[in-house]
């Protein structure tokens, strides 16, 4: 693991670059709050002092009033309805961070040899320019580069209602909403363009710790960098002895644990460098402790092939038992620590729409206004968006997953400094 930090910590500037999808606002965080459940308000009222936005909310004279509860004085500033980003995170003692910081002060201790590391931020097209002036003089302290980008209007999916129909507003027209992560495949593709030949970290924004902890997690962050570098440069060695007629390096490289043990193996010249051939997604993976959300399986993709793959389980049929049983033996679990690598042999970025299962798009339920509504979102962008890539799962520890999913996770130990 040394060796590989060493090398994931020495790549040349421009070499590496941080996405941060960043565009969800915070209003899930405070759900409990926002419906008045009674436990969740007094463990404001017995934890306020320990929040990092007690003072930004102490300095508006707001908390100064027995009329006003926490909760309501949290709504006054505005904060369910920020991007999660801008929320403060963590206190230190001269200052207090917001996520946006966070990622950027990780980012810059990740890779060493750049004097000026990338971050590229998603961001809600409402309060676009406001945010992105604040992250740049954020970055300009800090000493990173950043650039922002919103989910393309084009990638919104038509809502429909419980009865199939289309589901339209008070005025008659019909509702078009953000079609979930995978939307962002053409952003992560738009960074892929701007950086040819350079490694994507991809992170979500509200999995970042202060930097008191950086010695525990960074170590394992630069390891992955330097495993993808290390099965890039093979990668390239392989497709060129595969010009040259020689086969056992490119079958070697999907004998690491890309392909399948007990699948059969590309044969021939020309199978083998379409194996090789297409985007490579390095995956940290923690051991499963019945968090929601993702894992890694195989799964066979569109084309027949059995990949590794990161699933969803919104994807799944969890009424078929034999889902379930797989389920409930999953072993690990998706924190989205990932690196990518989306250039062919030559450093050419590929175009990602080549590489996406298509079948892999999926109904959430949903709703507005009060109304309940089902909504189509395209395939996840590390799920479907990726189904066609090569991937490597590899296991990283707990310590380096602090996801916060609700306000009081702020308060657990992963996110005091």
């Amino acid at each position: 693991m040394k060796r590989l930090a060493a090398k994931g910590a020495a790549l040349e500037a421009g070499q590496a670059v941080r996405l941060v999808p960043a565009s969800g606002a915070a209003s899930r965080m405070f759900k409990a709050l926002a419906s008045s459940n009674e436990e969740a308000l007094k463990q404001l009222d017995a934890q306020w002092h320990r929040f990092p936005f007690r003072s930004a909310a102490e300095a508006t004279g707001l908390c100064d009033t027995t009329a006003d509860r926490l909760d309501a004085v949290m709504v006054r500033l505005g904060l369910p309805n920020m991007p999660k980003g801008g929320l403060p995170f963590h206190t230190y003692p001269s200052e207090t961070r917001t996520a946006f910081e966070e990622h950027m002060h990780e980012w810059k201790a990740t890779l060493l040899e750049d004097p000026s590391p990338h971050v590229h931020f998603t961001l809600p097209e409402e309060g676009q320019a406001m945010w992105k002036e604040r992250i740049q003089q954020w970055a300009a302290k800090i000493g990173v580069a950043i650039s922002t980008s919103v989910q393309h209007l084009s990638t919104d999916t038509m809502a429909t209602g419980t009865d199939g129909r289309p589901f339209v507003h008070e005025d008659g027209t019909p509702m078009f909403r953000p079609g979930g992560h995978g939307a962002l495949l053409r952003n992560l593709n738009d960074v892929a363009l701007a950086h040819p030949g350079a490694y994507v970290s991809i992170k979500n924004i509200d999995n970042v710790r202060p930097t008191t902890a950086h010695e525990e997690v960074l170590p394992w962050r630069k390891a992955l960098l330097g495993l993808t570098a290390e099965l890039d440069e093979a990668r390239v060695q392989a497709i060129k002895a595969l010009e040259e007629g020689n086969t056992r390096p490119a079958e070697l490289w999907l004998g690491r644990g890309i392909a399948h043990p007990s699948a059969p193996r590309p044969d021939g010249v020309s199978a083998l460098r379409s194996a090789l051939d297409r985007p490579l997604l390095v995956a940290g993976m923690v051991r499963n402790e019945g968090e929601p959300g993702g894992g890694p399986f195989w799964l066979l993709d569109d084309e027949g092939t059995l990949r590794a793959q990161i699933v969803e389980s919104a994807e799944m049929d969890l009424g078929n038992p034999l889902i379930g049983n797989c389920i409930a033996g999953a072993t690990h679990f998706n924190p989205v620590d990932l690196i990518c690598v989306m250039h062919n042999d030559q450093g050419v970025p590929y175009d990602l729409s080549r590489f996406v299962d298509p079948r892999r798009d999926f109904l959430v339920s949903k709703s507005h206004a009060g109304r309940p509504l089902i909504g189509l979102e395209h395939p996840g962008l590390w799920n479907g968006s990726m189904g066609r890539w090569n991937t490597l799962f590899v296991e990283v520890p707990s310590r380096t997953f602090a996801p916060v999913k609700t306000v009081f996770d702020l308060l657990r130990p992963a996110h005091q400094a």
